[in-house]
Parts: structure tokens; sequence; C-alpha cells
């Protein structure tokens, strides 16, 4: 019967092949430092005594010699049990979100049977991106809804010329809701008061939420969750919820299919063919090896800027930073510099 994979088994293979590994370089350090020994008392040693340094010191060799052998192989066993957990890892959190996605099904089919009043009213609800549970659901009454979109622009002094948006950050859209949890005749304070629970623990873990209200935000964290239980209200719980949008960053990496591979690599077989003139073309980026572009070119003075250079010659300052990559307040006088 095959062994089930479990994490614990791929976590005790990776120890086990640390420790071996670990333990094959100690042998082997030990052997390198006593044919190191041996090779200097053979130096200095006289007569019979060296035929007896040459026996040891072809034995430490053999040795030495093992036990880097041994390396070599502990090495990748450790590789491999390491890759292993990491994969086996990796496949579990895709598993388990699998798993959440089958969830949430199910936490909207029992949301509109529980709650169909609320649901068919669109009262703006909070749920998991990936639930735990088909419980995983809190809606709220709101009274109120706000959402808030910033930007924070530095305080220190900007040159003239400067692009304003290379000292902005945008930050993150924050969501208001005011309202209260629950309001039916079917409400319990006890029941309000574990959905406030549940709300305030997403906020304190730091789970990932959607919200669905005016405006619908697919990934989010609550970042404040507040109950006001002094208010005397029957089967309600007044709230106040804060939310703060995620952006995910996208990479901008695409893997090519065969066929472009394929026919990429023939074009520039075919372009080597054609323009290959024998000299190797220089590296992109290189400042000392690359050509300069055809241009006018001045050598600068004291006191010059992009931005007196944009003046007199028209040059963008965006082309002007492309064609010399220097930083605005740092050109390096007597250097040569493309204005146009």
């Amino acid at each position: 019967m095959a062994t089930k994979n479990t994490l614990k088994k791929y976590q005790t293979a990776y120890t086990n092949a640390k420790t071996n590994y670990n333990k094959a370089k100690r042998i082997d350090s030990t052997n390198k430092s006593t044919v190191e020994n041996l090779n200097d008392k053979l130096k200095k040693a006289k007569g019979s005594e060296k035929d007896k340094l040459r026996t040891k010191l072809d034995a430490a060799n053999k040795a030495k010699k093992a036990s880097t052998n041994k390396v070599t192989k502990a090495k990748k066993a450790y590789t491999k049990a390491k890759s292993n957990l990491a994969m086996f890892k990796k496949s579990q959190a895709s598993e388990k979100r699998k798993a959440a996605l089958k969830i949430k099904t199910k936490v909207i089919s029992k949301m509109k049977k529980d709650k169909p009043g609320y649901w068919k009213s669109k009262r703006p609800y909070v749920i998991p991106k990936y639930p735990g549970s088909t419980n995983s659901y809190v809606f709220i009454d709101n009274t109120s809804e706000s959402e808030t979109a910033s930007t924070e622009v530095t305080t220190n002094t900007i040159s003239p010329g400067q692009y304003i948006n290379h000292y902005t950050q945008t930050q993150p859209i924050q969501r208001q809701i005011e309202g209260k949890l629950g309001g039916s005749s079917l409400s319990k304070v006890s029941g309000l008061k574990k959905q406030f629970n549940m709300l305030r623990r997403w906020a304190t873990n730091g789970t990932e939420v959607e919200f669905h209200g005016q405006k619908y935000s697919s990934s989010a964290i609550l970042t404040s969750v507040t109950a006001n239980f002094d208010q005397p209200r029957d089967n309600a719980l007044a709230v106040s919820v804060s939310l703060q949008d995620v952006r995910w960053a996208e990479s901008a990496t695409k893997k090519k299919s065969a066929n472009n591979k394929g026919s990429s690599s023939s074009n520039s077989s075919n372009n080597k063919s054609k323009n290959d003139t024998g000299t190797k073309s220089p590296t992109k980026g290189d400042r000392d090896k690359v050509k300069p572009k055809a241009g006018k070119y001045l050598t600068i003075k004291k006191g010059d800027t992009y931005w007196a250079y944009h003046l007199k010659f028209g040059s963008s300052i965006a082309n002007l930073r492309s064609w010399n990559g220097y930083p605005d307040r740092e050109l390096p006088i007597g250097k040569k510099v493309r204005v146009k």
C-alpha cells in the first residue's frame, strides 16, 4: 500500500537530508584539514619518517575523496528534499484555495436560503475571499457607505521641469460603512455578537475579504471594526466598518508559445546570416562601448540642467533623461551630453 503524502513526511525528509548534508560537510572539512596537516609535516620530514607520512597521506586522500563524494550526494538529496517540500506546500495551498472556492459557492446558497429578505433587498455583505466554512458571511444594514481615493505628494521641494507624478504616491481606496447588524424580527443579539466577533477576527488576522455593496471590492482587508453596545436597539447591533482595497501586482512576464519561439529563433538566425559582419555588437546600456546615436552633443558646464537644455533646444525632459541617464541634479561637468 502506497504511503500517503503529507506535510510531515516532506518536512521529515527535508530535516534528515539537511542533517546528513551538514554532517557530510563537517567530515569532509576534517579530512581536508588532515590532508593539509600531513602535507605540511611531509615537507619537513626526513628519512624513514617520510615513508610513514606518505602512507598516512594516501589513506587521508582516499578518505577525503570519499567524503567529498558524500557531500555531493548529500547536497543533491538536500536540494531535492527542499524542492519537494516547497512544491508540496505550493500544491497544498492551491488545493486549499480550490476547496475554499467550492465552499464559497455553498456560502452564497446558504445566504440566499437563510436570509432571503436581506439578499433580495441587496443588503451589503462581507465575505472572505477564501472562506473556511459556510457560515463565513456578514450582512450589514448600512445607513451610509463612502469611498475615499487619495494621493500623497512629497513635502520636499521639487525642481522646475520635474514631472510631478514622480513625487506622488496613490493610496489604496478606503471604504467606510456605517449601519447595523440584524434588524429583523428573527435577529438575536447573541447571534449578532458572533457576527461582530467574526468581523473583528477577520480584521485581526488580516483576512482577504470581498465587499458587496453600492460599490464592489474583489480584494480588501478590514482595517477597523467598531460596535456600539450602548444604543438601545431591538434585534440590532450598531457597527462601523472600514476596509482598504488590496492591489495585487501582476507579472509582466509572458510565456511565448513554442511556435513563437521557433519563429523568433529562425528569424534571428536568418537576420544574423544576412547581417553578420563578423564583429560583435556592443552590449545595450554599456555607456563606454555603445556608439553615440546621431544627435547634437555638448560638453556639460557648471550650472547646466535638463531644464535649460529643454528651453534652448526644445527636447523633452523625458528624452534628455533617456538619452543620457544622468540624475537631474548631478550632471557631471566635462562629460558629453546629448541635447537634441
